[in-house]
């Protein structure tokens, strides 16, 4: 029968508890689920998925960053591979993968995985290092993968302490360990105590390898075509305040026609002084202040003089050839004049003839963007200055150009040095491995009974220390035994 007074059916601070929603409490469950394996492990797969669509999805060039018509013109290009997901994929970055959010999201959450990890690993190994496990059970003699006994007739101190002086000598530490009267004395022996920090300069480097990539993302670059006109200085940009020059170029074939070796005088000045020069060739680029030039590719430039209406020259110097149309029937070039007028020039492709373009002559059209249409187009003659809309043009002679690869990689020292981290990490895990042993004295009835035995059996070159510390100390005890009886 109920009295009308309301009862309590359980206490009232466990679901407040459980809703503990305090700073410290949620900074600790965040905590915790960032040193948790599996979530680390969703990361690593999650970067490795990434970087494979990176991989196989083409990326955009650098020098089209920032140009929303270049950029336009390179999506029309890439969408006959990738179709009606093109925009979809720009959209998500998967075109700038290695520089995208989502992709650089993932890194920094696998960063801050590592170190989670690295920063809750570190007291257990520290404790273990400087306050071993000194104690075991007795079935841990009968049980552990690697295990010796003998029997002697010295004395379990004297025993012990032969056992303690060779241990020393061979560089191992030992810390020795008087049991209960009955249970016989004990020594904890070991050797690289401290080498299971290398896992943590081994986490330690991941973190700092993704830092240099994420260096290298967001303050570097790759120039995939920087075409030099031999002898005509160029800038090299991208802030730098460089101006590059090939002030020669050599070629040699194969009896089939095939490139043998093609090299580039080039000169690298800041201002009137001359900063870097070097001959660049495939493999032997040209280094300086972080930035360099590889050879790539070269091909034929049209010398170009163009003046303006009232004479003046706005533009002179070499057009690289450094395109193929679709049809692979011209090679062309480009540059942007002042009131960016964009200058086509083309002539036919190596091989083909009867295309309208007669030899010593090129075509030149003028666009307002590279996809519109042409504003006028021409055929001109070598030496001869024709008027194209606005414009006065003389096609001056032809010129080789040689073509490079000019990057900029600030986070390559920084990559470096993960890398070292990573090799000495593992060295030290791989090669310095903590060894460890635990030796029991014992009084039996048929002697004193010696019992060593570690759990590290895999250890193939420990096994082989101990079993030759077995015979040197069961050959010195018996040694001393013979002194003893012939006394």
């Amino acid at each position: 029968m109920s009295d009308g007074t309301p009862r309590r059916t359980g206490t009232t601070d466990g679901p407040d508890e459980a809703l503990d929603l305090s700073p410290g409490r949620f900074l600790h469950a965040i905590y915790a689920l960032f040193h948790n394996k599996a979530f680390g492990l969703v990361l690593i797969l999650l970067t490795g998925l990434l970087s494979l669509i990176g991989v196989l999805l083409p990326q955009k060039p650098s020098n089209i960053v920032g140009d929303p018509e270049r950029q336009a013109a390179w999506l029309d290009k890439v969408r006959g591979g990738t179709g009606g997901w093109t925009s979809i994929l720009d959209a998500l970055g998967f075109f700038s993968m290695f520089s995208s959010i989502p992709f650089l999201v993932v890194m920094g959450l696998l960063a801050v995985s590592i170190i989670a990890c690295t920063t809750h690993r570190i007291p257990v190994i520290w404790k273990a290092a400087r306050h071993p496990h000194v104690r075991v059970k007795p079935r841990f003699f009968d049980v552990a993968g690697l295990r010796t006994r003998f029997i002697t007739s010295r004395e379990p101190d004297d025993a012990l302490d032969v056992i303690v002086a060779d241990a020393r000598r061979h560089g191992l530490r030992v810390i020795r360990e008087d049991r209960e009267p009955g249970r016989g004395r004990g020594a904890y022996l070991d050797r690289n105590a401290w080498m299971p920090f290398g896992t943590v300069l081994a986490h330690a480097a991941f973190v700092v390898i993704m830092a240099g990539f994420v260096v290298s993302s967001f303050t570097g670059f790759r120039d995939e075509r920087f075409a030099l006109t031999i002898g005509y200085p160029r800038e090299v940009g991208h802030g730098t305040g460089l101006v590059a020059e090939a002030t020669g170029f050599r070629d040699t074939y194969y009896d089939n026609g095939a490139p043998k070796d093609y090299v580039a005088d080039l000169v690298l000045r800041d201002g009137d002084e001359t900063v870097a020069q070097q001959e660049v060739r495939v493999n032997s680029p040209l280094s300086h202040a972080g930035f360099m030039f590889h050879q790539a590719y070269f091909g034929v430039a049209a010398v170009m003089r163009v003046t303006d209406a009232s004479g003046a020259t706005v533009f002179e110097g070499g057009v690289p050839l450094e395109w193929t149309t679709q049809d692979k029937a011209f090679n062309y070039g480009h540059v942007t004049l002042p009131d960016q007028t964009v200058m086509y020039v083309s002539s036919p492709a190596s091989g083909q003839a009867g295309m309208g373009i007669a030899p010593g002559q090129v075509r030149v059209q003028l666009r307002k963007g590279e996809k519109s249409a042409p504003l006028a187009s021409t055929v001109i003659d070598m030496g001869v200055a024709t008027s194209v809309g606005d414009y006065s043009f003389t096609f001056q002679r032809e010129q080789q150009f040689t073509g490079m690869i000019l990057r900029s990689d600030p986070g390559t020292g920084i990559v470096w040095a993960g890398f070292a981290l990573l090799v000495v990490g593992t060295c030290m895990t791989m090669f310095f491995r903590h060894q460890r042993l635990w030796v029991r004295v014992s009084e039996t009835e048929e002697g004193t009974l010696v019992q060593m035995a570690s759990p590290d059996r895999r250890d193939s070159g420990f096994t082989r220390f101990v079993t030759d510390m077995v015979e040197r100390v069961s050959t010195q005890l018996a040694s001393a035994t013979k002194k003893g009886d012939q006394r």
